[in-house]
Order: C-alpha cells, then structure tokens, then sequence
C-alpha cells in the first residue's frame, strides 16, 4: 500500500492566515461603518431649522421688490430672534408714535410711545416690510437698490434709518455672516441639485 503524505501545514502558518483573515474582516467593518456615517445626515440645527422655515416665503417676495433675501432673514432674527410671533410682528415695523394708540417701548435706551405693526400671516409681514424699504426715500437714496450685495443693502437700510441701536448694522452682519448666508446657499444649492436630477430623469425617459 502506497503512503500517503500529509500535508505540511504548521501551526504557525494557520494562525498567520488566520490572523490575516481576521484583520481583513476588521478592517472591512470599519469602512463600511465609516461610509454608513458618512451618508448619516446630521441633525439639523434649530438655527437651520428657522432659516429654512423662512426662506421659502421671504425669497419670492424678496425677488419681486429689489431686497435680497439674506438681508431681509438676517433683519427678522436681529429684530425678534429665532422664532415666529403669533402677531408676525419680525421686523418690529412702527404703527403709530400715538401716545393714546400706543405704548411705551424701549428704543436703545431711550423710552418712547410706539404701536407695531402686526399680521396675520408671515407673507403678509414680508411683503410689508418691503413696501416700507421700497416707500421710503432715505432708502433709496442710500443706495439700497442699486446693489444685490447682502453687505452693502445693510449698510444702506442702517443709513436710511431703520434702527437706532448703534450697533445694529454689526450685529445684523454677524447674523448674516455666521448663519444665513451659508444656510441660504446650502438651500440654493439644494434646489439646483433637486432641478438637475429631474431634467436628468426626464432626458432619460
């Protein structure tokens, strides 16, 4: 009878391999849980959150009247923060300096008798505060309409008087820099993207 001759696979070759293996899985594993979070959309901030909720009604409004939308977000947040009145009352626009049809409100430290102006839906405030910024000559005289520049409109509404606090035309730039100007790209983008992949999708059809 012919011997047969086992093969010659030592211990320390099999661990070697197996070894191997098991990097290869971990190693698998690990990519695959890096792309899943990856392609994991964050969470989204309450910041985003209200920006989004207003630029679909501020940008069509916006577009109609010469008023760029960034600067018109970033004045409702430096009025009223990051939430909707039930008045719709986001840009604290003045009714009536009445001491009888008013109250006093506090204007940059100073306390004067003033009524606000309120609404009964957000398009109805919108479009409001653009007739206000269109109507008044201090506005355009100052240069509001003839840029499309979020920074230079600021400068211009500050200069035509809109607010008093000295420091508003700062803050209403640091809202617009840190918050809404990226936000409203990234929407602007979005919807780009979502065009191009329905012309995509109807070429192919």
């Amino acid at each position: 009878m012919e011997d047969r001759q086992t093969p010659n696979f030592s211990f320390q070759k099999i661990s070697r391999i197996t070894l191997v293996t098991l990097l290869l899985q971990i190693s698998t594993i690990q990519l695959t849980t890096e792309v899943l979070a990856s392609e994991t959309p964050k969470p989204m901030s309450k910041q985003e959150a209200y920006i989004r909720q207003l630029y679909y009604t501020f940008e069509p409004i916006c577009l109609k009247y010469g008023i760029n939308t960034k600067v018109a977000i970033s004045q409702a947040i430096m009025e009223q923060g990051w939430a909707l009145r039930s008045d719709y009352r986001i840009f604290n626009i003045y009714a009536s300096a009445n001491r009888k049809a008013s109250k006093v409100v506090w204007d940059n430290g100073e306390a004067r008798y003033r009524r606000y102006r309120t609404y009964t839906s957000l398009d109805q405030a919108v479009e409001d505060y653009c007739k206000v910024l269109n109507s008044w000559p201090a506005y355009t005289e100052h240069g509001l309409f003839e840029t499309k520049s979020a920074i230079k409109q600021i400068e211009a509404i500050v200069k035509g008087g809109y607010a008093t606090n000295p420091n508003y035309e700062q803050q209403t730039k640091k809202i617009l820099m840190k918050y809404v100007s990226p936000i409203v790209d990234l929407i602007r983008n979005e919807e780009v993207s979502g065009r191009s992949k329905k012309q995509y999708a109807a070429a192919i059809r």
